[in-house]
């Protein structure tokens, strides 16, 4: 099922970046071709061919891991995603941390207290986080905490001059990690300063999604016989759920942690452009605003799979958490 959703969808993206208005031979020669450099360009990206033989050689080319030539940078797709994609899975995992680290305990509070003031104002919080606009937010953050406070900075991933003059053991492409790995603290909080504002401008909206998520199943939850047995035996309802009560929520928990990661990533594209993250999606921004069809093409191909791989792992997950699923 993985391999036929990745197929649809490359197949899906191939022919409507094809049926699009506009020539990619344009931007690939530059302003003001002549006709001879036009038909060059043609054969050189194999445009002078009918669209199934086209489609045909896109498919042969992703099976042996070649997405093509960006028309705006000429450089190879899979260079220019290869060198952006951790950041962009930094920044996703770190707002994803915080979404579960605030909501879930927030969601199991609310429950708890049904129908209290708490729970009408966690509810409140949650219905604010799902209405506001991830671009307001992150532009009302960059006034507040760089403008008015002074605390985070505007844009960027990191200082340059500290990460360029930092030794590290370890070069995996999520700088958190190598720095912590490697002992570096001041590139560490460096780089914790730089993603905090749009780690937590992403998380706002899937805590909202965690809340009710998380609210729910532990409601449904407390109206099982077994949460009935253990008040019965004295336990208040906190420890009840805090001993056992709470592992019937992971199972719904995680299946909206994986699909809001996909949210995530598609959430990028505007995130990265605020906050000037090197990212995939700041630039799958570049590629449409400048119609480079090919990169727009590998890059959905490259979420797609993403999604789709997290996804299983969440359904492995399933197995671990609640083995009766076997």
């Amino acid at each position: 099922m993985m391999a036929g959703v990745i197929f649809v969808v490359a197949t899906i993206t191939f022919f409507i970046a094809h049926w699009l208005p506009g020539d990619p031979t344009a931007l690939w020669v530059g302003s003001h071709p002549t006709e001879e450099q036009l038909e060059v360009a043609r054969k050189d990206l194999n445009l002078d061919k009918s669209l199934g033989t086209q489609y045909i050689n896109y498919i042969t080319n992703i099976l042996q891991g070649d997405l093509g030539v960006s028309l705006r940078t000429k450089q190879p797709i899979t260079t220019e995603l290869s060198s952006r994609f951790f950041a962009t899975f930094e920044l996703v995992s770190v707002s994803m941390f915080f979404s579960v680290l605030i909501a879930f305990p927030l969601g199991l509070i609310a429950a708890l207290k049904n129908n209290t003031t708490l729970d009408i104002l966690i509810r409140g919080l949650g219905y604010v986080g799902l209405a506001i606009p991830v671009f307001w937010l992150g532009m009302i953050l960059q006034i507040v905490f760089f403008a008015w406070i002074g605390w985070f900075p505007l844009q960027g991933r990191f200082s340059t001059d500290i990460y360029m003059n930092a030794d590290l053991i370890i070069h995996t492409g999520f700088i958190l990690f190598d720095t912590l790995i490697s002992g570096e603290w001041t590139l560490f909080i460096n780089a914790l300063h730089y993603i905090f504002l749009p780690a937590i401008t992403m998380s706002v909206a899937v805590m909202g999604i965690i809340i009710r998520i998380s609210k729910s199943s532990l409601a449904d939850t407390m109206k099982e016989p077994f949460f009935t047995t253990l008040l019965s035996f004295g336990f208040t309802p906190q420890q009840a759920v805090v001993g056992s009560a709470y592992k019937n929520t992971l199972v719904p928990v995680s299946t909206i942690v994986g699909l809001s990661y996909g949210m995530m990533l598609g959430g990028t594209f505007l995130i990265e452009s605020i906050f000037d993250w090197p990212g995939l999606g700041q630039f799958g921004v570049l590629s449409i605003l400048t119609g480079d069809f090919p990169a727009i093409v590998g890059l959905t191909l490259i979420y797609s799979i993403s999604y789709v791989l997290i996804n299983f792992l969440i359904d492995m997950l399933y197995l671990i958490i609640d083995p009766r699923t076997i």
